[in-house]
């Protein structure tokens, strides 16, 4: 293998991950919202395409007819040559496509709440006419309601293609989280280095509760969980519940998640460096590039989507200095739970209605930027590792609020997690925090409700 000059990359990666340094301590945050376009009679999901037999409008064509509300559009060229419109942008907003054609709004950063609820307020307001006219409803959901993944196409985008062939070989899950889940993720600021571990380390920790108590995924791969466990007709032989239409494994509670489980180790869940003393941006950085590179992009004007399937991206950039572009990019191939750029990106809620979605932002905007609730949980969770959190999500995957969790109870924790969340929010903060903290006063979740 060719020696590179990894110690350069990482440096240029930390570099740039120091950039988002916020040293005025700002309350900046931001979130995103993954949902799906179906079909309201039958919830069968709108393509990018749409029906070539019927006519009917796909997702491709609601992205043009919301054009004019942005100021930029997105034009993929794939390697073929055909160009496809996949993404819109103006400020504080975008609109972005996963890979099975959810449609992800993108809001902030915004320094309230209230501002985050308008702008996808008026992001609603130009989208609804659009559904309204088509005939099309918007879902949101921890995974498609009707749906198997393999009955999904991918959108016309060559990334989509080359990760949906890596993921076939690195795990059992990735064309479940590529083209039929969907999520709510959350950005919080870090004002320097140690913050942003102290921050990144807790919301790993932190992450279990955070997908127990947003878990909105009644139905997986077109199985209504609950009823499935109930009657255990579908077990099989080994007890493993399992769906009639594609064979796969039902997860008794936090379906989304599990597909993150056993997608990609390499560049999912927790790395295995987090909870190491010597953890940070550079050990972030050098995780990153020992990892394998699935593409680039080559250097001609056409910008070609290159394949490098297992290839460490550090052998890949040998010799090469990483402009933004091209870190932006190797950061935006790597789906930890919890994700950093110029903010911590927190990934472990399902999508969910907008109320809760913003309940789930300021859970964490009262956590995270309350410094005794930081101190806190940076003490509580010292002995934590990767091992640890991989047992706390299976815990509270199968005994719900009455798991032991870290050696306590479930249930106990998640009343201390909405207390400190709320001492760390404002008055006209705290109501955005209700539709999440009701739920734990009652003991139940989203997927409970379904």
């Amino acid at each position: 293998m060719e020696t590179c000059n990894h110690n350069s990359l990482a440096e240029a990666i930390a570099r740039y991950l120091r950039k988002g340094c916020s040293h005025n301590r700002a309350r900046r945050v931001g979130f995103e919202l993954e949902q799906f376009v179906v079909d309201p009679a039958t919830y069968a999901p709108v393509t990018y395409a749409g029906d070539p037999v019927t006519g009917a409008p796909g997702v491709g064509e609601i992205l043009r007819r919301l054009a004019p509300h942005y100021d930029f559009q997105n034009i993929e060229r794939r390697n073929d040559g055909e160009a496809n419109l996949i993404a819109l942008m103006r400020d504080k907003m975008s609109i972005t496509l996963e890979p099975g054609a959810q449609l992800e709004i993108s809001v902030g950063p915004a320094d309230t709440l209230a501002e985050l609820e308008e702008l996808h307020r008026s992001f609603r307001q130009e989208l609804d006419p659009i559904l309204d006219e088509f005939g099309y409803a918007l879902v949101c959901r921890g995974y498609h309601p009707s749906a198997c993944a393999h009955e999904v196409p991918l959108i016309p985008k060559d990334r989509y293609t080359y990760m949906d062939s890596y993921f076939g070989e690195t795990g059992h899950t990735g064309i479940c989280m590529m083209r039929a889940s969907a999520a709510t993720q959350t950005s919080v600021d870090f004002s320097d280095e140690d913050d942003a571990v102290r921050k990144y380390r807790i919301a790993h920790a932190l992450g279990p509760f955070f997908s127990f108590i947003t878990d909105n995924t009644p139905v997986y791969e077109g199985v209504d969980i609950k009823a499935a466990y109930r009657a255990a007709s579908l077990a099989d032989a080994d007890g493993a519940v399992r769906s009639p239409r594609s064979g796969r494994v039902i997860p008794p509670r936090m379906a989304r998640m599990a597909n993150w489980d056993d997608c990609d180790p390499k560049r999912c869940l927790t790395p295995r460096v987090t909870f190491e003393e010597e953890f940070g941006l550079l050990s972030y950085a050098e995780e990153m590039l020992a990892a394998p590179a699935i593409f680039t992009y080559d250097d001609t004007p056409l910008h070609q989507t290159v394949y490098q399937g297992h290839t460490p991206f550090c052998d890949v950039y040998a010799g090469r200095d990483l402009d933004e572009g091209t870190i932006e990019h190797i950061l935006s191939l790597f789906f930890y739970d919890v994700r950093l750029k110029h903010y911590v990106e927190i990934r472990q809620a399902d999508s969910m209605p907008i109320d809760y979605a913003l309940a789930f932002t300021a859970l964490c905007m009262g956590l995270f930027y309350n410094e005794e609730a930081v101190v806190h949980y940076t003490e509580r969770f010292a002995r934590v590792d990767a091992a640890a959190v991989a047992a706390a999500k299976s815990a509270l995957r199968h005994d719900g609020y009455d798991a032991v969790v870290y050696g306590r109870p479930a249930a106990e924790q998640l009343d201390e997690l909405v207390a400190f969340a709320v001492a760390g929010l404002t008055e006209k903060e705290k109501p955005y925090l209700e539709p999440l903290a009701a739920l734990v006063r009652q003991r139940t979740t989203l997927f409970d409700l379904a």
